[in-house]
């Protein structure tokens, strides 16, 4: 579960939707703004940590030989303990 300080707290589907739909678009921009490098932008992972902190979104992206193992979607949303 996510945190905010030392409650823990539960993602609502809306909010995992969002961050699917926040990293596909990145995904997108990147693969158009960045040609030369399209082949970079395949996956994306964010990792959610604790609210109370600034940077509490983590957000990771690679290629095709970078993708994790058992990563069968192109957008992933998992959260931090």
């Amino acid at each position: 579960m996510a945190r905010y300080h030392n409650h823990k707290i539960r993602l609502t589907p809306r909010y995992i939707e969002a961050l699917h739909e926040l990293i596909e678009a990145e995904l997108e921009m990147m693969k158009e703004q960045d040609k030369d490098y399209s082949e970079c932008w395949s996956w994306g992972i964010c990792t959610v940590g604790n609210f109370s902190k600034p940077n509490h979104l983590y957000l990771t992206f690679g290629d095709e030989e970078s993708r994790p193992k058992g990563m069968s979607r192109n957008t992933c949303v998992r959260e931090d303990c």
